[in-house]
């Protein structure tokens, strides 16, 4: 592998470009239908720099500008203010990768471009040439309507250097590269002729300085490049302008963010009363010299690096993206105020979609991206910031109206809740999914949901109002919609797609919707005659008994209480769950027929009976005993039992609880214990949690997190209980330690450490323990209960388990999973074939569609919840959402079941490689040598691709920055796993691992090198020829069985996978360009 750039010539990137637009009407994977198109009336046209330019967007000096063909993809998106990748005289570099990480607000680790100068003025004017020609093919204008402008660093001595002075002067004028380059690609593109392509890049350029640069050296290199250069100049400053305390005020108290921002920032950076004084005097030296001066507002904000992701060698990262926004959008205010509104800015700084109208409004000449066109979507994101701008911008803003709206605009960002850090946990769509050669199309809500509910499909029927068929799908894996629509912890939301565009999709509310309509019922099988006792009948009890019923066995269920249920009957509270959810999902269950016996407890005497009179049995018991907690004092009054306290709240019985109340433990039991108790103490009274580790580290859903901290109630973390203090046997407070995380766990999660002599109280007169669960089986040994998550089996035959009784105490839809998978179990080991088919008539979206869908952001509907100042009853907290707004929040899928391509998207330099191909199944053989010239073949196992969309890389482009990695939700990144390809021989010859298609007349041969050692494929008419060092293999065309081997080392067995993945590369490779 390799994180160097080997970019590619301007004829081979040309021809990339026309053969794509050609045959798919894209480029680089981007639909024409996205292209940005000017028109005649174009709304968006301003001046700089004395140029014009169709529209004040751009892309920031960074990832999204260093190679031609970024800069080209952005063009066609509608950027038209390049900010190209800073030069600086030291461009041979090493850059530490990983350098980004885009999870939520941004951060990276490196700052210059990653080529030699000349490297980068060769992408910089091969992207020139292209996109005066793609204006010229694609009728867009007399002009492309662009502005270049260079970003320089970092101090007077470097710029003085030979290269970067040999840089500014081809940027100036570069007749004769230009013409040599136009000879190059004329065959290709005869009417190049006919365009006007200027010799002069750029005229302007933005001085970006290093992190600590003096104000004397700002001013020295500004004045250099106005005077000396000509150059219409900007010069970047730092977000550190605004000082420690407001800067850190709005980033960690405001905003919430975890960033620390160390105090050497401040320290090294300009300060505010040396950037006036640079300002005013660099604004009278442009004035002399009849040239344009302005600001950049701001660079990324230098921050301690506390995250794995850059290393541990890497000291500082540098932030950016939306939670550098409200900083940068301060500073201007600031200084624009400074100036009475004479000051011309540029900004970069968490811009998107959504915002950019208010940024413009606010007096910016330009505004420039990077941070928000690195997430899902890339570039296309683009696309939506002039939908938005046509619906509110306005051209021509005067400078007093400018400054109003530039006040009002930085107080709204601090008050704004798109910047503010909402979530308990960084959002991260990564699962445990295998990332693989091919097939690697899968909806992480999907993989990540315990029932693998199909969601991408019952939200497609859902958004086409066919509810009955989305009732369908949900009851294919899960049997309580109603329960789960209100109650369910919703992993999948926590693993959606859409947290990386704007918010996770509200499946738990689409399911809840659908389970409130008409009754859909499943048509079960015929009696079959096999019996199957379940013990239990609780979610887990109940899941498992439906489909076994379903399939046609007869299921009796043995439930120790009177009503079924568990934990979801007797402890989630009123407020969560109403009794008519549960009635309307469990009466599904006895509808079919299956019998529960209420009261009756299952003992070692009735555990055997149920051995000898059923052919399977169930185990699905919860876990309703509290787990014993040993504390000192802990046995005096006003110490309450969880389980119990949330068992009498639910029946309107007394329970015992005071007025000062705190709940131990950071659980789901804690979260309902703690809301409970919450409107149980009366407007005088108070609730706390006491956790020992942070917030973050809670296994609670962080829903529930967010539902106590918004009615009021404090979470103390890092605290850890050390005593009950009592007075006269009644609880009068808490002692307790504070915590420090120190190392991880076996949980994960790190650990709490101690910190002596931190011991403090917390006055109650309540203390209510809930920091885990037990379970009540004594019928049955604890060994003999182990069983594994793949079968369900115990270690007795025919005794399947599932739910709290096999996983300690979970949650209920963990619990509903597993009835449902043992279920299965059951069926497969009683022989019977049984499946539940999906509805007819299902999706039929197109790839185009798909990924037209991913180009746009639309944030969820607001929740309906009762006020906060109404939440000291037990009414139900949330409305169900009207049936408009369902259709609407379901249309919102990106149905990744169908089509992923985030890594394209994401992918600056679009390394990432979409490509087509037909399904196929082969059956591999194996040949072996067996002595006396003979050689035996046989058929060893199926080879199968599924899948029509896979991807590759394209190592030239692939710089390995990691971003790709970031947003797989696989558990690997697409630049390590998928197959590499070279598009130039002396790349591939450099290479240790990769593929290049090597061309000949009709002749196509498709070379593989790993670990140094080449093998090769050739495709002739009717055959595959493929040879490595140890074998010469002929293989048929269309089924790919061997005709011919020759083994030509001392190598005596050949396996024929290697051979099948090529000849399946080889036809991806076919619209890609090879020299």
């Amino acid at each position: 592998m390799s994180d160097k750039f080997y970019p590619i010539e301007i004829k081979q990137l040309l021809q990339l470009v026309l053969n794509e637009l050609k045959s798919n009407n894209s480029i680089f994977g981007i639909p024409n239908e996205l292209f940005f198109n000017p028109g005649q009336q174009n709304p968006f046209k301003t001046e700089q720099f004395n140029q014009t330019i169709d529209t004040p967007i751009g892309v920031a000096a960074g990832p999204h500008s260093q190679m031609a063909q970024n800069i080209i993809g952005a063009w066609l998106m509608g950027a038209r203010y390049i900010e190209l990748k800073t030069i600086q005289t030291l461009d041979e570099l090493e850059v530490s990768k990983p350098c980004i990480d885009m999870q939520d607000e941004g951060y990276n680790s490196e700052w210059s471009q990653e080529l030699k100068i000349n490297e980068s003025f060769n992408e910089y004017l091969n992207a020139w040439i292209i996109i005066h020609i793609l204006n010229h093919k694609l009728k867009l204008g007399k002009t492309p309507g662009i502005i270049f402008n260079m970003s320089v660093g970092y101090n007077l001595e470097g710029i003085l250097k030979d290269n970067v002075q040999w840089f500014f002067s081809k940027m100036d004028s570069c007749t004769h590269e230009l013409e040599s380059k136009i000879k190059e690609i004329k065959d290709i593109y005869p009417e190049i002729d006919s365009i006007q392509i200027p010799s002069q890049l750029s005229n302007n350029i933005t001085l970006s300085t290093m992190h600590g640069c003096p104000a004397n050296e700002i001013e020295a290199i500004a004045s250099y490049l106005l005077k000396e250069k000509n150059l219409h100049t900007y010069v970047k400053l730092n977000p550190t302008l605004l000082g420690p305390e407001k800067l850190r005020e709005i980033l960690n108290k405001t905003l919430g963010f975890k960033t620390n921002v160390p105090d050497i920032a401040f320290e090294h950076d300009l300060k505010y009363p040396d950037a006036l004084n640079i300002i005013k005097s660099l604004q009278k030296t442009a004035k002399n010299k009849n040239l344009e001066f302005g600001l950049k507002l701001t660079n990324t904000l230098e921050s301690i690096n506390n995250k794995t992701i850059f290393g541990d060698s890497i000291d500082m990262m540098y932030m950016s993206g939306r939670a550098l926004h409200p900083i940068s959008i301060n500073v201007a205010n600031k200084l624009q105020h400074e100036f009475n509104g004479e000051l011309q800015l540029s900004f970069s700084a968490g811009a998107d979609a959504f915002n950019v109208s208010d940024i413009l409004a606010c007096g910016f000449k330009t505004v420039t991206v990077c941070s928000d066109i690195l997430k899902p979507g890339g570039y296309m994101r683009l696309h939506q910031y002039f939908d938005e701008l046509r619906e509110s911008f306005k051209v021509n803003i005067d400078k007093e109206t400018s400054l109003i709206n530039l006040k009002k605009y930085a107080e709204k960002t601090l008050n704004f809740n798109k910047y503010v850090r909402e979530h308990i946990l960084t959002p991260d769509i990564k699962t445990e999914r295998k990332l693989s050669y091919f097939d690697c199309i899968s909806a992480p809500c999907k993989d990540t949901c315990a029932t693998n509910q199909d969601i991408p499909d019952y939200m497609y029927y859902a958004s086409n109002n066919q509810f009955d068929k989305a009732y369908e799908v949900i009851l294919k894996t899960n049997p309580f919609p109603a329960i789960t629509g209100m109650v369910c912890d919703h992993l999948c939301q926590n693993k959606c797609t859409r947290i990386n565009y704007d918010q996770s999709l509200l499946i738990r509310e689409v399911k809840r919707f659908i389970s409130e309509q008409d009754e859909v019922k499943l048509k079960p099988a015929y009696k079959n005659g096999i019996k199957v006792a379940v013990i239990g009948a609780g979610p887990s009890g109940l899941s498992c008994s439906y489909y076994l019923a379903l399939a046609g066995f007869t299921v009796e269920v043995f439930e120790q209480k009177s009503k079924a249920g568990g934990m979801v009957q007797y402890a989630i509270p009123g407020f969560r769950l109403t009794n008519e959810a549960i009635e309307k999902d469990f009466k599904r269950v006895t509808n079919l027929g299956v019998q529960i016996h209420f009261s009756s407890k299952v003992d070692k005497n009735k555990f055997q009976s149920l051995k000898e009179n059923n052919e399977y049995i169930f185990i699905g018991a919860g876990a309703q005993l509290s787990a014993p907690f040993q504390l000192d004092g802990i046995e005096s009054a006003g110490v309450l039992d969880s389980l119990e306290f949330l068992f009498n709240a639910k029946k309107s019985e007394n329970t015992g609880i005071g007025k000062n109340v705190v709940i131990i433990g950071g659980g789901n039991t804690a979260m309902d214990a703690a809301r409970t108790a919450y409107r149980l103490v009366g407007k005088e009274g108070k609730v706390s949690i006491v956790y020992r580790r942070s917030i973050q580290e809670m296994p609670a859903d962080q829903g529930e997190i967010k539902a106590v901290l918004e009615e009021g109630m404090e979470i103390i973390e890092l605290t850890a209980p050390e005593k009950v203090i009592s007075e006269n046997g009644q609880v009068k407070a808490l002692l307790c330690s504070r915590m420090e995380l120190g190392e991880k766990d076996s949980s994960g999660r790190r650990k709490p450490v101690k910190i002596e002599g931190s011991e403090f109280e917390i006055a109650c007169d309540t203390i209510i323990p809930a920091i885990g669960q037990n379970l009540d089986i004594d019928f049955i040994q604890n060994e003999l209960l182990k069983a594994d998550l793949t079968n369900y089996q115990t270690q007795l035959e025919n005794i399947f388990i599932g739910g709290d009784a096999l996983r300690g105490a979970a949650t209920a839809i963990k619990a509903i999973g597993d009835g449902r998978k043992a279920a299965e179990q059951i069926i497969k080991k009683a022989a019977i074939d049984f499946h539940i088919s999906k509805p007819t008539n299902g999706k039929n979206h197109s790839k185009r569609e798909l990924i037209l869908k991913r180009a746009v952001r639309k944030y969820a509907p607001e929740l309906k919840e009762i006020d906060f100042n109404d939440r000291k009853n037990f009414k139900l907290v949330s409305e169900t959402l009207d049936k408009q707004t369902i259709v609407d929040e379901a249309s919102r899928c990106l149905h990744c079941d169908e089509i992923c391509n985030i890594c394209t998207t994401v992918c600056p330099n679009f390394a990432n490689y979409s490509y087509e191909i037909e399904p196929v199944n082969y059956m591999l053989q194996k040949a072996v040598f067996i002595g006396n010239g003979k050689i035996e073949i046989k058929y060893d196992r199926l080879f199968e691709i599924t899948q029509k969309y896979q991807i590759l890389n394209i190592a030239n482009f692939c710089n390995e920055c990691g971003n790709c990695n970031t947003f797989c939700p696989t558990n690997s990144a697409p630049y390590k796993e998928k197959p590499k390809f070279w598009l130039t021989k002396p790349s591939f010859d450099k290479a240790d691992e990769g593929f290049y298609l090597k061309l000949s007349g009709n002749t196509k041969e498709l070379l593989h090198k790993q670990d140094g050692v080449i093998s090769s494929l050739t495709e002739d008419s009717e055959i595959f020829t493929f040879k490595s060092n140890d074998v010469v293999v002929v293989l048929n065309k269309i089924d790919l069985q061997i005709l011919k081997i020759d083994f030509i080392s001392d190598v005596k067995e050949y396996s024929q996978k290697q051979a099948v993945e090529m000849s399946i590369l080889l036809k991806a490779a076919e619209n890609l360009v090879f020299v």
